[in-house]
């Protein structure tokens, strides 16, 4: 399906050279990482192609690494001289069922371009990603969060049925209803199940284009009042359709800029004059993230500042589209200090102590080290049922830290040391981590911050109680 060019967040880093093949998102945090070349690529395009690259690579004892399109940055998707399955050419809508509400789409599907086809017939996906290059597989593998899961819980909740290779060449269809203990094992695996050739996704009627949302926006400038007021709509959205919030801190001359949004958009009655308003905000938010990444150095960070303050006082107006992608189509995430995130999925009643420990142990590390420069806390409410095992009266939030980086300070010692911090952090406060950003490499300590571990054979007793 053909799609016209849009902005991205990373257009240094495209996805479709060979050069790409070297890298994952770790490249943004750290520009100077050696590239790790595979060896061999497979490039299938249905379930019988993928069987024969599972078990062409097994009889050659070689462990195969599925990619999609390498938003991840914890070791998953690349490796020196190793065989790569890539999923670009799995790229097809199988099918659109507008009776049982679903669609069937291969996991190389760009969920962007499915959403697209979607809405040309009223329809659209409940949870996408803010990146237009997002895979199915790749969404489904980790969870997939949006500033609707509050509503509709993490991609992984929209899943209904799919179709994956184990490592044994052998293929398995399982849903909700069919072999449910298997699915949820494959889904938020991160590829250790094996490789997902098909899925089956809950689609919602929505206008994502022409309905217009009232943002009700908070604004402040104290830690204290931002942490309490977004904990309450944290914890209860209301009638939110819609919600996403961050904190930032950014070192100026003389000083510290310190200042937090966060928005709950709502229903409004329509009119041709809010349409204007988000063409007109959102115009504007898109002509700076066309340009962003393609200016003079000096140019290039007064736009992406430019960029954030945009972000940071939202438009009144938008419609789901614009809020979806966030920053996505504004700033360049390649741009001024490289960045790195560590995203949180915590118990929404732990949201306050651990928003300010996480918030804590950053500005610790910045003054300590150096090797932060800016920080940022992206929050959002989820209702997921694979977080809370069916328990719906168990609410989650994203507490994403993301900052920037001063590569010459932050070396691999002192970043291990603030991964293990975080994960400290995460398992004293019972939550999990989002397995695509970097975690301990210590097996043990991961099966106690990934999601996936409450689904896993050797969890008939979870590991702590969540």
């Amino acid at each position: 399906m053909s799609q016209k060019y849009v902005p991205t967040s990373h257009e240094a880093y495209p996805h479709d050279t060979l050069l790409s093949l070297a890298y994952d998102w770790e490249r943004v945090a750290d520009p100077g990482i050696p590239p790790r070349w595979p060896f061999r690529v497979y490039l299938p395009r249905g379930t019988d192609d993928v069987v024969r690259a599972v078990n062409e690579t097994r009889e050659r004892g070689e462990r195969l690494i599925v990619r999609g399109h390498a938003h991840s940055s914890n070791n998953l998707v690349t490796g020196e001289g190793a065989s790569v399955l890539l999923t670009d050419r799995m790229n097809q809508i199988i099918d659109v069922d507008e009776r049982a509400e679903t669609c069937t789409i291969q996991s190389g599907a760009i969920l962007a371009q499915v959403d697209a086809h979607l809405a040309r017939r009223g329809w659209g996906l409940s949870i996408i990603g803010d990146h237009d290059h997002i895979t199915a597989g790749g969404f489904a593998s980790v969870g997939g969060i949006s500033p609707a899961s509050h509503r509709f819980g993490l991609f992984v909740d929209t899943v209904t049925e799919l179709e994956y290779v184990d490592w044994d060449g052998q293929t398995h269809t399982c849903g909700r209803e069919r072999d449910p203990d298997r699915f949820h094992r494959v889904l938020a695996g991160t590829g250790r199940q094996g490789v997902i050739t098909w899925m089956t996704v809950a689609i919602v009627r929505v206008d994502k284009y022409r309905t217009i949302l009232r943002n009700h926006r908070l604004i402040t400038t104290s830690l204290d009042d931002y942490i309490r007021r977004t904990a309450a709509l944290i914890r209860d959205p209301g009638d939110a359709l819609m919600e996403r919030g961050v904190w930032a801190d950014f070192p100026v001359p003389g000083g510290r800029v310190r200042l937090g949004q966060f928005s709950s958009y709502h229903r409004t009655p329509q009119n041709p004059l809010k349409s204007l308003a988000n063409s007109v905000a959102y115009g504007y938010q898109q002509f700076l993230g066309y340009w962003a990444g393609r200016l003079p150095a000096a140019v290039d960070q007064a736009v992406k500042y430019m960029g954030m303050a945009a972000i940071m006082f939202s438009p009144l107006y938008a419609n789901g589209k614009n809020i979806e992608r966030f920053t996505d189509q504004v700033l360049d995430a390649t741009v001024g200090d490289p960045t790195r995130m560590l995203v949180v999925l915590a118990p929404a009643d732990q949201y306050e102590p651990l928003f300010r420990r996480l918030y804590e142990t950053a500005v610790e590390e910045r003054r300590t080290s150096g090797g932060i420069t800016f920080i940022s806390v992206y929050v959002k409410a989820i209702r997921s049922a694979y977080l809370s095992r069916g328990d719906d009266s168990r609410r989650h939030c994203e507490l994403m830290l993301y900052f920037g980086v001063n590569p010459e300070q932050m070396t691999e010692k002192i970043l291990e040391r603030l991964v293990e911090r975080v994960d400290d952090l995460v398992i004293e406060h019972g939550g999990f981590r989002y397995m695509h950003s970097r975690t301990s490499s210590d097996p043990d300590r991961r099966k106690l911050v990934d999601p996936n571990h409450l689904y896993a054979e050797d969890a008939a007793t979870p590991p702590r109680k969540r």
